[in-house]
């Protein structure tokens, strides 16, 4: 296959279907203002041909650290179909109204989460110690009872990644002899290299 995108779709959507508990997930690396990486796990709310969405906190370090240097490496791994997928490129961050769709039918703690983000603290930012935390989310609970409207964050936001470079892993366990091919893009379309595995 030519289109290293239409692979990626195909593979997220064979590793839903075999019940891949990974299947939703990347891993994001970027840089931070040291220079050294830094890796989370995101839940990949799309894949098509225009990239690959998740949705984020825009005050998160991590775009922070995107705006910073715009190098970054999105790592899938299934293990039910033996997949690995490196993806690099570009990316662009927008609000989104399939974003608001799925705020709206999430469940109440994962809306009081973002809610904790935008009026308490921000991700990542640093506790005393989990009692406090733990303290700060129950005063938060009876400010916004569950059977309340509750309203998405301004702050929630959509990155789209989009692939320039794709390096695809497919395993071959029995002969060790793994398929590894390297796309990058070109003005005439996707160009690729078989590589030693």
């Amino acid at each position: 296959m030519n289109d290293p995108v239409k692979l990626l779709l195909r593979s997220f959507a064979q590793a839903r279907d075999a019940g891949d508990p990974d299947a939703q997930y990347c891993a994001l690396i970027t840089l931070d203002q040291h220079g050294f990486p830094v890796s989370r796990t995101l839940t990949v709310r799309e894949i098509s041909s225009e990239g690959i969405v998740v949705y984020i906190n825009a005050h998160s370090p991590k775009v922070d650290q995107l705006r910073s240097n715009p190098n970054y490496e999105l790592l899938f791994f299934w293990p039910s179909l033996l997949r690995q997928f490196r993806v690099r490129g570009g990316y662009q961050i927008f609000s989104s109204e399939t974003q608001q769709r799925n705020w709206d039918s999430k469940p109440y703690a994962g809306k009081l989460y973002d809610i904790f983000q935008f009026t308490e603290q921000p991700q990542s930012s640093g506790l005393s110690s989990r009692s406090d935390y733990l303290r700060k989310a129950e005063q938060l609970r009876r400010r916004f009872p569950e059977d309340g409207a509750l309203e998405m964050p301004p702050e929630q936001v959509s990155i789209r990644f989009t692939p320039e470079y794709i390096e695809t892993w497919f395993a071959s366990m029995e002969d060790r002899l793994h398929d590894r091919q390297l796309y990058r893009i070109t003005p005439q379309g996707w160009r690729n290299q078989v590589l030693v595995p």
